[in-house]
């Protein structure tokens, strides 16, 4: 099989960093971008005791408790008091914890500020692992993320509870569970289901953007990515709410049409490579294309090689 994609190939391989070598340039950016632009979020009601906070990052699921508030992700540690003004409008109760879905700073990099503070942070133990290094996120399928390298968390900043396949979390007569599916966006995945009230925090496993960015440097498969949506699919149903890690509110139908694309494309990508088709004829037998991406679509077909050519 051809080895493809030679840049990516060696981040694949180089996901950690050492302090002298690391070039957070992106990452600073990206904070600063942030700072000027972001001033406010919108406030999603989903019932009395469910909102989503969007915009600035991953969407922020907020479930509000008899006493307090258990926060899903957290963005940007230089926004954060836009979140707690945006979590005021809601509710005056305090954080009593936090659940990381993954380890990328769209998501995860509030951690920086509510650890200070004490607040518990949740997470898989992998996402923790990651956080723990300077890390060069997979730049093979969205270029603004090529030689993207995301900062260390300082101690106080990483989750103080971590699982390994699944965790129950109760408060009152809600079950909080916490599932890992294996590597699918990337190896420290959670999807947070609230059992009694049948709504679901998929972070980046599940978006509404296009075609789902997989970091195959730090445990990503998009094999693995297909798989998790089919757990999805088993783990919900038709009135199963759903928010996913980027995009609206969504359901278990927009769940199963996002599988099946991939699917699909990744089935055609095996079969053409098996005949030997370049990249670009294996895109034109793929007749679907999200949002209308070709060249990402493309690059899903490199990405889909390079991952198949490290498998043993």
């Amino acid at each position: 099989m051809r080895y493809v994609f030679f840049i990516s190939t060696f981040l694949f391989f180089k996901n950690t960093i050492s302090a002298q070598n690391a070039d957070f340039s992106k990452y600073k950016n990206e904070i600063q971008t942030l700072k000027n632009e972001v001033k406010f979020f919108n406030i999603e009601k989903i019932n009395d005791q469910f909102y989503m906070l969007v915009g600035g990052g991953g969407n922020v699921g907020v479930f509000i408790t008899e006493k307090e508030v258990i926060l899903i992700d957290n963005k940007y540690e230089i926004i954060e008091d836009i979140l707690i003004s945006s979590l005021r409008k809601i509710t005056n109760k305090p954080i009593k914890y936090i659940i990381n879905t993954h380890f990328h700073h769209d998501h995860s990099d509030g951690n920086r500020t509510f650890g200070k503070q004490g607040i518990p942070i949740v997470s898989h133990q992998n996402a923790k692992k990651r956080m723990k290094e300077n890390t060069a996120l997979y730049g093979g399928i969205y270029d603004f993320i090529d030689n993207f390298v995301q900062p260390k968390y300082e101690t106080d900043a990483l989750p103080v509870i971590t699982y390994e396949s699944k965790l129950t979390l109760t408060e009152g007569d809600e079950d909080i569970e916490l599932y890992n599916f294996g590597s699918a966006h990337t190896d420290g995945d959670s999807i947070i289901y609230f059992k009694k009230s049948n709504v679901m925090h998929t972070g980046d496993a599940f978006v509404r953007y296009g075609y789902p960015y997989v970091d195959l440097n730090n445990g990503g498969s998009i094999k693995g990515l297909i798989s998790l949506l089919n757990n999805l699919v088993n783990l919900c149903d038709q009135e199963t709410i759903i928010m996913p890690g980027h995009g609206k509110i969504s359901n278990i139908k927009d769940v199963i049409q996002l599988k099946n694309l991939l699917s699909d494309l990744y089935t055609k990508t095996l079969i053409g490579l098996k005949k030997g088709m370049s990249h670009q004829e294996i895109a034109q037998t793929i007749d679907e294309t999200l949002n209308g991406d070709e060249k990402v679509k493309l690059n899903y077909i490199k990405s889909i090689e390079l991952e198949l050519s490290q498998t043993p």
